[in-house]
């Protein structure tokens, strides 16, 4: 089964958005090793491993496996700006939520986001949920998850060090539920608070 959710992509409130949001679409590869590798994330037991990135007929696209234990989601809504998202579920029950509508997948079952849709996902059965998801174009958002995990996004995450995450990596991962405008006025008085107090793990 192949479910499409489509939406218009969100609007760019500034010229500097959409410069980074073009930059983030022709970025380069930014992981941290040979592919595949493996980011944990202990306080949850969730997992992601990057597969592989690439170029293909459709263009620049990033391939990953992500690992939900029963009763853990993905965290807050997020949305990509201009990025789609493909995610097949390979083992498991997921909860999926696309701009508030929920969707259950099966193994086997797909789940095509265009941009600009909020979502999030969430292991709804007894056993281990595994989702491969297929992100074009990936932009730097290996980059961003990377540093999200390193910043406790998961478990007991640092404010200052996620919000200084989220502000740089605005063209590739946005949180949902918050106007972009006023989020992104709010990130940045907290990115620059966590590089006064050395809390901004990009520095």
């Amino acid at each position: 089964m192949l479910t499409t959710i489509c939406v218009v992509p969100e609007r760019m409130d500034s010229p500097s958005d959409e410069r980074l949001l073009a930059e983030s679409e022709h970025a380069t590869r930014t992981d941290a090793g040979a592919y595949p590798n493996t980011i944990e994330d202990p306080s949850t037991g969730a997992s992601i491993t990057f597969l592989e990135r690439g170029v293909d007929e459709r263009g620049a696209y990033l391939l990953m496996d992500g690992v939900l234990p029963p009763g853990t989601d993905s965290g807050p809504a997020r949305l990509h700006p201009r990025s789609e998202v493909r995610s097949e579920v390979v083992t498991g029950r997921a909860e999926v939520t696309v701009r508030g509508e929920p969707h259950t997948l099966l193994a086997g079952e797909a789940l095509t986001i265009t941009p600009g849709a909020a979502h999030s996902i969430r292991n709804g059965g007894a056993d281990n949920l595994v989702v491969r998801t297929t992100l074009r174009p990936p932009g730097e958002f290996e980059a961003a998850i990377r540093a999200l995990y390193e910043a406790g996004a998961g478990g007991q995450p640092d404010l200052f060090a996620v919000a200084a995450v989220l502000s740089h990596h605005r063209g590739d991962v946005r949180l949902a539920g918050v106007p972009w405008v006023l989020q992104r006025a709010l990130l940045r008085v907290l990115a620059g608070t966590a590089t006064i107090l050395g809390r901004n793990p990009l520095t």
